[in-house]
């Protein structure tokens, strides 16, 4: 009777219970354990305890209790499904002894694999959490303020340099090597959590190193750990890193922009922040000067309002190519309306200053006061070309006079007058040439040289280029040679100007030649253009002079100028003619003498 009231009051039970005998086998077990297991009901009844746990024999599991007389859990055991499946169970083991059967025991079964489970999951985020603090170098700290002890992890001696067998005072360690200005500061987080004024602080301070050689950035954070049963603070944790190396970069940081803002305001150099779209976002006082306003109006205004409306195009153009970073900078001259709506020329550099992505954040502009610059250019353009015109007139009349003389019959004249007729027309050709020279050259600085550019071929100007320059090879006893396998190669060009600039170039070229060498023009093909080159041999170019090549009346020394003529500008000349025609030119000089100067000319017409 009293088997059939235990059985039925087990199968209404929803935790899994079982009955077993002195033997350990199961008298009785619920539908939960029957379930838990993969059973069908009634089917467990009368096996032994072994069948489902994995025990030995019921003493097993009895040893695992302490007392077993009281009522208490067992370690965790593993069951065995009957499938074969493992279970691991907290098993709550209950003793006693009945007069007919003897020894009975009650279990209690619980499916620990979700707490197993979570358990070792929080054990895994302790470890990734312990791995990240060593990694990262924190220190940790508990402080009692009850007893006013602390305990310290091995870390912390570590950044403080402390043997773990060292018996130093690690508080009295610590302090002495504070700064002493900062003591306070590092001393503050863990009272303000101490007296519960917030739950958690931080603090940087800095810090004496062991050999008392620098000083160190360190940065701690406290927080409440515990509070006892009234709520009064009990142990405050704290972490504390070394941040010197970040620091340091804080402070070469700080460094470089306050170094920065006082070029930016103290250049005499006006200076300006704009951004994208054009406000100017800072200025410095001698920008504010150079255009007359005061600083609060001028950073109301924008770079477009202050710009010569003739001017801002191709500003806005520079801009454009500045942003998608086909240039990294440029510098232009372009004239700014001031407050009193004057104009002032400027130089403008600008530059542009990219975010951490790599796209545009704002420009960095410069403006320097070129009015005065200016006005002296166009003055001296002014007057060298009325002077160039000026002497122009007389002297080609002049040289006429003078051939009209030389064609007259030799024996209206001596040998001495001859001579002198012979040397007045070479100094009066050299002085128009001189003439020439410098007003294309004044022409071509001010961008005002027109040209007219149509299709030609190249082969053809070459030829009438060395039939006019055939009295510098007599001269100089050197010889012209064309090296042209195409010659129905066109390109386009200012005929005129093609003229000059293979004038340039084969005069140089024989000049500077061994006597009897040959001077070759060769003509090839490059990409979206004809390459002509000019090459000869002699002394080659100095090193030293090469920068200098293309600059106005430069020579390669003192004496070129005496020794072989020339003004010094054909070279500026020709580069100018070639650029602002689409091409480009270009020279190299090798050890063994030979040097070759070339060019380009497009194919296709020209923008």
């Amino acid at each position: 009777m009293a088997d059939t009231s235990i059985t039925d009051a087990f199968k209404h039970m929803q935790v899994p219970l079982m009955i077993l005998g002195s033997e350990g086998e199961i008298r009785h077990c619920n539908c939960a354990t029957e379930e838990l297991f993969g059973y069908k009901p009634e089917s467990l009844t009368g096996r032994p305890i072994t069948d489902i746990l994995m025990v030995s024999s019921m003493s097993d599991i009895v040893e695992l209790v302490d007392q077993p007389t009281v009522d208490t859990f067992a370690k965790v055991l593993t069951g065995r499904t009957k499938q074969g499946d493992q279970v691991p169970l907290a098993v709550r083991l209950t003793t006693w002894t009945d007069a007919e059967r003897g020894e009975q025991h009650a279990l209690i079964l619980r499916d620990v694999s979700s707490d197993l489970a979570s358990a070792r999951q929080m054990q895994d985020e302790l470890q990734r959490a312990n791995n990240a603090i060593k990694g990262a170098r924190i220190g940790i700290f508990e402080y009692n303020p009850i007893d006013q002890t602390v305990v310290v992890s091995d870390i912390w001696r570590d950044l403080l340099e402390i043997e773990k067998s060292d018996t130093t005072d690690v508080q009295e360690a610590w302090r002495s090597r504070v700064h002493p200005d900062e003591l306070t500061t590092a001393l503050t987080p863990v009272r303000l959590c101490q007296e519960d004024i917030v739950p958690r602080a931080q603090a940087e301070y800095r810090f004496r190193s062991k050999d008392d050689t620098h000083w160190q950035w360190f940065h701690t954070h406290v927080a409440v750990a515990r509070r006892d049963e009234t709520g009064k603070v009990v142990s405050v944790i704290g972490a504390m890193a070394d941040i010197t190396a970040r620091k340091t970069a804080e402070i070469e940081l700080r460094r470089s922009v306050q170094q920065f803002r006082s070029s930016f305001d103290n250049s005499t150099v006006g200076n300006a922040v704009i951004g994208l779209d054009g406000a100017i976002l800072q200025a410095n006082r001698a920008l504010c000067d150079l255009l007359g306003y005061p600083e609060e109006k001028l950073l109301c205004l924008d770079f477009q309002s202050i710009t010569h409306p003739d001017d801002l195009q191709g500003d806005l153009n520079q801009l454009e190519l500045l942003k998608t970073g086909e240039i990294p900078s440029y510098q232009i001259e372009k004239r700014y309306i001031r407050a009193n709506d004057t104009i002032m020329w400027g130089l403008l550099s600008v530059g542009i200053v990219r975010d951490a992505a790599g796209n545009p954040d704002h420009f960095i502009s410069q403006i320097v006061d070129i009015t005065e610059q200016r006005r002296l250019n166009e003055m001296k353009s002014e007057f060298v070309a009325t002077v160039s015109h000026e002497l122009r007139t007389p002297l080609t009349s002049i040289l006429g006079s003078l051939d009209l003389m030389s064609s007259m019959d030799e024996e209206t004249f001596s040998d001495d007058v001859q001579r002198l007729l012979y040397i007045a027309q070479e100094n009066g050709k050299r002085l128009h040439a001189l003439i020439n020279d410098i007003l294309d050259f004044e022409k071509f600085s001010a961008r005002q040289m027109r040209f007219s550019l149509s299709q030609h071929r190249i082969a053809g100007l070459i030829d009438d280029a060395i039939l006019s320059n055939m009295t510098y090879a007599e001269k100089y006893g050197i010889r012209f040679d064309i090296d042209c396998p195409d010659r129905s190669l066109m390109g386009f060009v200012d005929p005129k100007r093609f003229q000059q600039v293979m004038a340039n170039l084969l005069s140089n070229a024989a000049k500077f030649a061994d006597k009897g060498s040959t001077v070759v023009v060769k003509v090839d093909t490059v990409p979206d253009g004809i390459r002509i080159s000019v090459t000869n041999k002699g002394d080659g170019i100095p090193d030293v002079f090469r920068d200098q090549m293309f600059k106005p009346f430069s020579q390669a020394a003192a004496s070129a100028r005496r020794q072989r003529g020339g003004t010094g500008l054909g070279l500026n000349i020709t580069k100018q003619i070639v650029e602002q025609t689409g091409g480009e030119i270009g020279f190299h000089s090798a050890e063994d003498g030979h040097t070759t100067f070339w060019f380009t000319v497009p194919e296709q017409e020209p923008v």
